[in-house]
C-alpha cells in the first residue's frame, strides 16, 4: 500500500516567473500588442480625416470637459497627431522589435540574449505611448505636433524601453557566429538611431531652444524616425524574409552593402531637408534636398536586389502569402522616395506647405512600404512562434487587398488635397472655399483609412484563430543559421 505523501513530502512546485521567458515570447507578445495599435491607428486615422471634413460637426460634438481648467478635445488638431504616433511608435515599432526579437536568433544560431527583459522593454514602451497618446487629447498637458512632444516623463519611460531592445539585441548579435548578415547591421543602425534620435526630442523639455528652434528640432527629429528607423527596420525584415521564402540565395551581397552605406549615410541628409524654417542657412536647406534625391540610389538598390532575389519564384506572389506581401511593401517603399523628391523641390514645397501632401507621402511610407513589410513577418513568424499548423484563408486575402486598396485611396487622396489646396491659396482662396473644395478629397481619405482598418481587423481574427483553433505542431530550431550575404536562403525556421 502506497503511503500518501504529507504536504511538507512533496516536492516543491516550480515557480512560474511573472515575465514571460519561452523562446520567441518576446516577439509574439510584441506582434500582438503591435497588431491592436494598428487597429487603433487606422480607425483614429479615419476619424481624423472625418473630422478634417465636417469640422464644425465634429469638433463641437468631441469637447469634453473634464474639470476645472482641463479639457478633452477630440479635434483635428490632437487626432492627426494621435493617428501618426500611434502608427509610427504603437503600431511600426512594436512590430519591428517584434521583428529584431524573433529574427535576430535566427541569424546568430544562438537564443536571444534575454527575453525577461523584451517583455520588460514591452511594458515599459506601450505604457509610455499609451500615455503619451491619451495625453494629446488633453488640452496643455503636452504639444500637438506627431512624433515629438510628448511630456519628459512618457518620453523616459520610452527611452527605458527602448534602452531594453538594444540592450536585448546587441547582446544577442554579439554573440553571432560566423558572418553577420545584412539584416543585423541595418537593424542595429535603425536601433541605435531611434534612441538617440528620443533622446534628442527630450532637449526642449530640459533646456529651452526657443520655439523657433524647437520646431526645427523637432521636424528634423521626425524626419530622420521616418528615414532611419521606418525605413532602416523594414529594409532589415524584408532582407530576412524574401531569400527564406523565395528559397533562393540573395541576388547580391555587393549591391546589399552598397545599399546599405548609400543608407546609411544619405538617411541623415534627408533629414536636414525637413529643415525649412527661414532661420535655417539656404546651403544646409539646399544639402538636406540633396540628400532626399541622393537617398532614392540606395532605396532602389535594396528593391533592385530584393526583387532579384525572387528570380524564378515569381508564381510564389500570386497567392496571398508573406512573398506577396513583401512585393508590395517592396512597390510602396519605391514609391516613397520618389514622391518626397518631389516634395523636397522648393517650388512645390512652398506650394504644398501645411497641406495633407506630407500626410499623403506618409501614409505611402507608413501604412503602406513598412506595413506590408510587417504583414509579410506575421504571416512568416507567428506559425512558428506560436507552433501552430497555419494556412492562408479569405482573411489573408482581406488583409492584402483591403490595406492595398485602402493605403493606395488615403495615400493618393491626400496627395491631391494637397496640390488641390496649395493651388487654392496660391491663389488667394479664403479657407472656407478651400476646405469645401477639398472636402470630398477628404472623405475618399477617411474611406481608405477605413479600409486599412478593416484590413487590420482582419489581421487580428486571423492571429486570433490561428492561437485557438491550429493544431499544435513541434519544430526543430537549428543550431546554426547561413548568415553569408551571398548564401543564405531559406534554411529551418
Amino acid at each position: 500500500m502506497t503511503r500518501k505523501l504529507r504536504p511538507y513530502d512533496e516536492p516543491p512546485k516550480a515557480r512560474r516567473s511573472l515575465l514571460p521567458t519561452a523562446p520567441d515570447s518576446a516577439a509574439t507578445l510584441f506582434l500582438a500588442v503591435a497588431i491592436l495599435w494598428l487597429v487603433a491607428a487606422t480607425g483614429i486615422g479615419a476619424l481624423a480625416q472625418m473630422q478634417r471634413a465636417f469640422p464644425d460637426l465634429l469638433k463641437a460634438s468631441l469637447q469634453v470637459p473634464l474639470g476645472p481648467g482641463i479639457t478633452l478635445l477630440v479635434t483635428p488638431a490632437t487626432t492627426t497627431p494621435a493617428f501618426v504616433d500611434a502608427l509610427i511608435f504603437g503600431w511600426l515599432s512594436n512590430a519591428a522589435f517584434a521583428a529584431v526579437c524573433f529574427i535576430t536568433p535566427r541569424l546568430t544560431g544562438t537564443r536571444l540574449a534575454t527575453d525577461r527583459m523584451a517583455t520588460f522593454s514591452l511594458l515599459a514602451w506601450n505604457a509610455a505611448i499609451a500615455g503619451g497618446v491619451a495625453l494629446l487629447y488633453v488640452k496643455g498637458a503636452s504639444g500637438t505636433a506627431a512624433l515629438a512632444e510628448f511630456p519628459l516623463p512618457v518620453k523616459g519611460l520610452a527611452l527605458v524601453g527602448l534602452l531594453g531592445v538594444n540592450a536585448v539585441f546587441w547582446r544577442t548579435a554579439l554573440m553571432a557566429r560566423g558572418d553577420r548578415y545584412i539584416s543585423l547591421f541595418y537593424f542595429g543602425i535603425a536601433l541605435l538611431a531611434l534612441l538617440g534620435l528620443m533622446a534628442l526630442s527630450t532637449v526642449p523639455a530640459v533646456i529651452s531652444l526657443g520655439a523657433t528652434n524647437d520646431q526645427v528640432l523637432y521636424a528634423f527629429y521626425a524626419r530622420a524616425v521616418a528615414t532611419y528607423w521606418v525605413l532602416g527596420a523594414s529594409l532589415a525584415t524584408l532582407y530576412y524574409l524574401v531569400p527564406r521564402v523565395a528559397r533562393n540565395p540573395l541576388y547580391s551581397g555587393g549591391l546589399a552593402w552598397l545599399g546599405f552605406v548609400g543608407w546609411l549615410g544619405f538617411a541623415g541628409l534627408s533629414a536636414i531637408g525637413a529643415l525649412v524654417d527661414p532661420s535655417v542657412p539656404y546651403a544646409v536647406t539646399s544639402l538636406g534636398t540633396a540628400g532626399t534625391l541622393w537617398l532614392l540610389a540606395p532605396t532602389f538598390l535594396a528593391v533592385a536586389n530584393l526583387l532579384g532575389t525572387i528570380r524564378g519564384r515569381w508564381s510564389l506572389i500570386l497567392s496571398t502569402g508573406t512573398l506577396s506581401f513583401s512585393v508590395v511593401s517592396l512597390a510602396f517603399i519605391a514609391a516613397t522616395p520618389l514622391l518626397e523628391s518631389v516634395g523636397a523641390l522648393r517650388s512645390v514645397q512652398a506650394w504644398t506647405a501645411g497641406t495633407t501632401w506630407p500626410m499623403g507621402v506618409l501614409v505611402f511610407s507608413a501604412l503602406g512600404g513598412a506595413t506590408f513589410a510587417y504583414y509579410a513577418f506575421a504571416d512568416h513568424a507567428l506559425p512558428r512562434a506560436l507552433h501552430r499548423a497555419w494556412s492562408e484563408s479569405i482573411l489573408s486575402d482581406v488583409v492584402l487587398w483591403a490595406t492595398f486598396v485602402g493605403t493606395a485611396l488615403a495615400g493618393f487622396a491626400m496627395l491631391a488635397g494637397g496640390l488641390v489646396a496649395g493651388s487654392l491659396i496660391s491663389q488667394g482662396a479664403a479657407p472656407d472655399e478651400v476646405a469645401d473644395a477639398i472636402r470630398w478629397i477628404q472623405l475618399a481619405s477617411a474611406a481608405g483609412l477605413g479600409l486599412a482598418s478593416l484590413g487590420a481587423l482582419a489581421l487580428l481574427v486571423n492571429a486570433f484563430l490561428m492561437y485557438t483553433a491550429a493544431p499544435l505542431i513541434e519544430l526543430s530550431v537549428p543550431s546554426s543559421i547561413p548568415t553569408s550575404a551571398t548564401t543564405s536562403a531559406a534554411a529551418g525556421q
